[in-house]
């Protein structure tokens, strides 16, 4: 999934996609989602067994901008095709390695499938406590492998910028490990490196926080409605949080002293509202609160869907956030979008995936026989002007809010871009937005970032962003519409002052149909486009028929809501790649544009493995009811003493395994003998590997599986915190850094998610809201008299001194 999704945003964006295959066509082609991730690429076949299959890939590879491979470490030079090999004869090639588990360390040749990795990693840990049952949990959404395959597009994007400077291609890596690890960074718990890193420095500062088995915020509560539907709020401001308490009739509530200054109310009368809520939505139908919702204009909640009901959502339907492809195989396919909207400069799908070996007389047709080697001490690659870093001399001005734009720009700080991120002053924050020490500890949204706080609803603060824009690259901002007209920030007022921004909008829906002016946070896409159905499991949510108690519905809810992960996280890369693509136009075309990403399209592409229809699809591979996993040999086991996650998906892997577990009698039951009889036969062949596993330690199972190459591993060994902060792998790969905060110190956070041989991230502390207010005015032109008087007029903040801000 990650390299064939990293190179269909290519193909979307213009690239000449050649998706090479080996005799027989690719494995993977059995996955139903295999046409919608191939679309609109040439498809050739090269057998690299043999001395002219490898000759042709050679000269292939000299013919290309880029080469992407997901091979797991060591396997390309066997076939001549390394990177040292290849840089030798084409010093411009841009390379990029996508792997399971990085390239180096002891699990580097682990089988790197994404539920393996996910549950070495600790992320199955991390969502313990969904349903009711101890151990880990399967991660039903491929998180990892979306993220990775846009660090794969950062990397080429950031090389090929590095290339029109000095010359050079180079080695980009990138693996599913290295982006497990940011997204889901001290997210849930107590389980994520950041805060685990904080607790050790200063644990009064920065408690244990509780982790398992913890209910919603009320702005986020899981309701069931009258005709037994479930729909999800995510009303994160205090207006809006009230809003929905008017709207559903307990606005009278709101003069209770218990709750009057919700959603900052005790843990007791939390669960009071929380049940007051419950029972009165079972009042009306999803569909009747929904009119309500909608004529409001100002409430965040939406129906849960799966991935193909999610085609049809209003939003989508009036944004494009589905496309249809007529494919020969199976007729009219809807499927992804392209990733985002780049007003001046569209992506476009073109046309369907290749046959196997279709495109064999076009392309190899064109190869020279001996395609042209650049010598390495010519001037077109004698890296007299490498950069320091891969976006060294881009300033991006960062005004979102929350995770999904913070982070997307947070993603291209480590890249080396000069980020400046504006939060508004204290006067205009109400009591939802963090405190400037949950900013401290939030990897995600300031790191690597300056800081300073701008009141733009003042004409002083109008004219000190308007200064920062004339100097700026990009300008990124999650504004609802409207807003930015009103602050002076819209897109033809940017353009007036600097016709080359790149000025990016991140919102939930879109800014077309009825839905495009209502608020939408986090749990918004999640229940709109599939992921949390997948992630609830086969017996959630409760079917409309079963009767509940209020004690089974708060149930239900918390478990509905554990499952909703990630949306957020998941936007974010989408907007680092639409920074990129539109820098890389603006290289070709001198001129800036508006750019356009939303949070269902970014989703949409997350769960790409299943946001994909057509006549007689099969249907959404969903987990158990317990959340073990997708079927028998793709899911959690419980040990002799732990557990392990099994990845055994092709035929060879299953004879392997059956002969090395000793159990070769399953390979001459019928039941088993084929994928599609283990299929049919899932639950029986389910009840012989539990008993299999029962009889060793997860530990054992890990050695001896591994060392036949079995992907299993134990999935309860650490937690995410403890496995990127301390496991040798991790160190191996130094899937963490250590930095250094003016305030708490020392502590690690997650390394790079894509790496580069020769211009090399940089990975810093987050920094402090504020922390850079009076520097980055004085860089403007402004002195420290008008500074001291912007600030008693509360027209900026600055950090205090003891604070560890910057005077």
């Amino acid at each position: 999934m990650p390299g064939a999704i990293c190179t269909l945003v290519m193909a979307d964006y213009g690239a000449e996609v050649i998706k090479v295959e080996p005799p027989g066509g690719d494995p993977f082609r059995f996955q139903p989602a295999w046409i919608s991730w191939n679309r609109g690429k040439k498809g050739i076949v090269l057998d690299l067994s043999t001395a002219e299959g490898r000759e042709q890939a050679i000269q292939l590879a000299g013919e290309a901008d880029v080469l992407v491979e997901s091979f797991r470490p060591g396997d390309t030079a066997d076939w001549g095709l390394a990177y040292d090999t290849l840089s030798q004869r084409y010093p411009r090639l841009i390379y990029c390695s996508i792997t399971g588990f990085g390239q180096h360390g002891p699990l580097r040749r682990v089988k790197g499938y994404e539920g393996v990795v996910a549950a070495k990693a600790g992320r199955m840990l991390n969502l313990q406590g969904q349903p009711n049952r101890d151990g880990p949990v399967y991660s039903a959404v491929n998180t990892g492998s979306w993220h990775a395959s846009q660090a794969a597009v950062r990397g080429i994007m950031s090389a090929l910028r590095v290339r029109d400077r000095c010359g050079r291609g180079q080695w980009v890596q990138t693996s599913i490990v290295q982006n497990l690890a940011s997204p889901h960074d001290n997210n849930v718990g107590d389980g994520g490196l950041v805060n685990l890193q904080l607790r050790r420095i200063d644990p009064e500062r920065f408690p244990l926080r509780p982790r398992g088995r913890g209910l919603s915020s009320i702005g986020y509560i899981p309701v069931r409605t009258k005709d037994g539907s479930w729909l999800q709020h995510a009303n994160q401001r205090v207006p809006h949080i009230q809003g929905h308490l008017k709207a559903i009739g307990l606005g009278h509530l709101l003069e209770d002293e218990r709750f009057k200054s919700v959603p900052a109310i005790s843990e007791e009368n939390r669960e009071l509202l929380r049940r007051e809520i419950l029972k009165k939505q079972l009042e009306k139908t999803a569909d009747e609160w929904m009119e309500i919702y909608l004529q409001d204009g100002n409430i965040a909640a939406e129906p849960y869907r799966n991935s193909i009901q999610a085609m049809d959502h209003p939003a989508v339907l009036a944004n494009g956030t589905v496309v249809t492809i007529q494919d020969p195989r199976v007729g009219p396919m809807r499927t992804l979008a392209p990733l985002v909207d780049l007003k001046d400069t569209p992506g476009a799908p073109s046309g369907p995936a290749p046959d196997v070996g279709q495109h064999n007389a076009d392309v190899l047709g064109r190869l020279r026989p001996q395609a042209r080697a650049v010598s390495s001490g010519s001037p077109e690659a004698d890296g007299a002007h490498m950069l320091a870093h891969p976006l060294a001399g881009v300033t991006i001005l960062d005004l979102a809010t929350i995770q999904a734009g913070p982070y997307g720009a947070a993603l291209l700080a480590d890249l080396g871009a000069r980020v400046i991120k504006i939060d508004a002053t204290d006067r205009r924050l109400d009591a939802g937005r963090r405190s400037t020490a949950q900013a401290m500890a939030d990897s995600r949204t300031y790191c690597g970032k300056e800081c300073m706080q701008v009141d733009l609803q003042t004409p002083e603060g109008k004219a000190i962003i308007h200064k920062l824009i004339a100097k700026a690259d990009v300008l990124s901002h999650n504004f609802r519409l409207g807003v930015p007209e009103r602050l002076q920030i819209d897109w033809e007022t940017c353009r007036q002052i600097n016709p080359r921004l790149i000025h990016v909008w991140m919102g939930t829906y879109g800014e077309n149909g009825p839905h495009a002016r209502r608020p939408g946070a986090h749990p918004i896409p999640g229940a709109i486009m599939g992921g949390a159905m997948r992630q609830m499991g086969r017996g959630m949510p409760p079917s409309p028929d079963q009767g509940m108690d209020m004690e089974d519905m708060v149930e239900a809810s918390r478990w509905i809501m554990k499952s909703n992960w990630g949306p957020d996280q998941n936007t974010s890369p989408a907007l680092a790649t639409g920074i990129l693509l539109a820098l890389r136009a603006r290289e070709l075309t001198g001129k800036g544009q508006p750019v356009h990403v939303t949070m269902l399209n970014a989703n949409a592409w997350a769960n790409a493995d299943a946001y994909y229809d057509y006549a007689n699809r099969p249907p959404i591979a969903m987990p158990d009811d317990g959340i073990h996993g997708l079927h028998a040999l793709y899911r959690l086991y419980r040990c002799q003493e732990g557990w392990v996650f099994l990845g055994c998906l092709f035929q060879d892997e299953w004879e392997t395994f059956c002969r090395t577990v000793q159990r070769e009698d399953l390979l001459a039951d019928r039941r088993f003998s084929t994928q599609e009889a283990r299929q049919a036969h899932d639950e029986a062949l389910l009840t012989e590997l539990s008993g299999i596993f029962a009889g060793r330690t997860a530990t054992e199972w890990e050695t001896l599986l591994t060392q036949a190459d079995i992907g299993c591993v134990r999935a309860d060994e650490a937690t995410e915190g403890e496995f990127y902060g301390d496991h040798p792998h991790a160190q191996a790969n130094e899937l963490s850094v250590e930095v250094e905060h003016p305030y708490v110190g020392k502590y690690r956070r997650y390394g790079g998610l894509v790496e580069f041989s020769l211009t090399p991230g940089i990975y810093r502390t987050a920094a402090q809201i504020a922390q850079h207010t009076k520097p980055l005015l004085r860089e403007i032109g402004y002195d420290d008299q008008q500074i001291e008087d912007f600030g008693q007029r509360g027209i900026v903040q600055w950090a205090e001194p003891e604070m560890g801000g910057e005077l």
